[in-house]
């Protein structure tokens, strides 16, 4: 399978590839493929911010085509360094310049040929290179991010006996009426196998905890609340089921699908509490709790109910300690890239006083 981006799968410099769709091999050829060191450029979108995020293909990234909202740039490397195009395009005057050229009709939109007629002030090559230099060590940063966090994924599975762990569901199986009347659920895929040999795996090699056991206040919301460094943010409608703790200030407020826990910490480390509702455990689960709804929510009480594997502190700080390394390497992966932002800008405004 080849991955097939869409607008939503390109971000500021990177490619999010976890969300994006599929074709199948066969109904592609070599030339729709992007290739290492491509510029893609989202060229429509409901919102003029959708309009110009830009990133480069790079070599370790898997097979991919894009569909017709991207443009694919290819540039002739002895006048335009592709990394430093990807980082003009996100500046502040490769963004307006984009901006500026896109129409609105019922979305915003750009053309190939309008994409052409954009300005790209050739720095010199050294320059160039210097914000290659800039734009790898970045990428390579968000790299070890990534690592570090599946580390600790890995050992959070590993020491819950679910490395490898694969749901299968079953075509036919039965059920007891009184199990159905207990949980108030009469819709069968609530009670696929996979789900009760999860849980079983679960209970095999750790002791088992309700959410509601770790939280001191169940909802602390407030009109415009601006959540604080420490929160644990939890999404409870559309995408429910997303944790987050809060490393740095916020200028945002929360909407009312997001929920703010405060969490017990002498009983569970936060970290590893998040981990557990982002990774298969919490997934499972919530994906049991939603089966059978048209409009994806959980409800006050499934969140409470949901079940946690209590690891030993030791083990919990580990995982903690990885996570956090993850977020301290992709900000420094943040530091450089908007540093390479600056230094075109800043290039550029020089080249305009002169």
């Amino acid at each position: 399978r080849i991955h097939f981006l869409k607008t939503d799968n390109l971000r500021e410099g990177v490619i999010d590839f976890e969300n994006s769709d599929f074709l199948p091999a066969r109904s592609l050829s070599e030339n729709d493929y992007l290739k290492f060191k491509n510029v893609t450029v989202t060229i429509s979108g409901a919102h003029y911010d959708i309009i110009g995020r830009a990133a480069i293909f790079l070599d370790y990234y898997p097979q991919s085509v894009t569909n017709q909202n991207i443009a694919v740039i290819k540039t002739d490397e002895n006048l335009l360094n592709p990394f430093y195009l990807t980082i003009f395009l996100n500046s502040k005057y490769g963004r307006e310049q984009l901006w500026m050229l896109s129409r609105q009709t019922e979305q915003f939109n750009l053309s190939c040929r309008e994409v052409e007629e954009l300005l790209i002030p050739l720095l010199d090559t050294d320059f160039q290179q210097e914000i290659e230099t800039l734009a790898k060590n970045s990428f390579d940063l968000i790299e070890k991010a990534k690592s570090l966090y599946s580390q600790a994924e890995n050992l959070l599975l590993e020491e819950l006996g679910l490395k490898g762990f694969q749901a299968k569901y079953e075509l036919s199986y039965t059920a007891n009426l009184s199990k159905a009347f207990g949980v108030h659920r009469i819709d069968a895929e609530y009670f696929q196998t996979t789900y009760d040999s999860f849980m079983e795996c679960l209970k095999d090699h750790s002791k088992i905890a309700k959410l509601k056991e770790f939280i001191l206040d169940f909802q602390k919301l407030k009109a415009l609340y601006e959540p604080k460094i420490g929160d644990f943010l939890l999404t409870k409608d559309v995408m429910p089921g997303i944790a987050y703790v809060v490393k740095a200030p916020v200028e945002a407020i929360t909407a009312g699908s997001i929920l703010i826990l405060k969490i017990n910490e002498n009983k569970i480390n936060k970290e590893y509490l998040a981990l557990c509702i982002n990774s298969i455990i919490g997934k499972l689960q919530i994906k049991r709790d939603g089966v059978g709804s048209a409009i994806t929510h959980w409800r006050p009480e499934q969140i409470k109910n949901l079940q946690v594997p209590i690891l030993y502190k030791k083990v919990q700080q580990e995982i903690s300690s990885l996570i956090e390394q993850s977020h301290e390497t992709k900000q420094r992966a943040r530091e450089l890239w908007e540093e390479a932002k600056r230094k075109v800008e800043k290039a550029i405004e020089n080249e305009i006083r002169k």
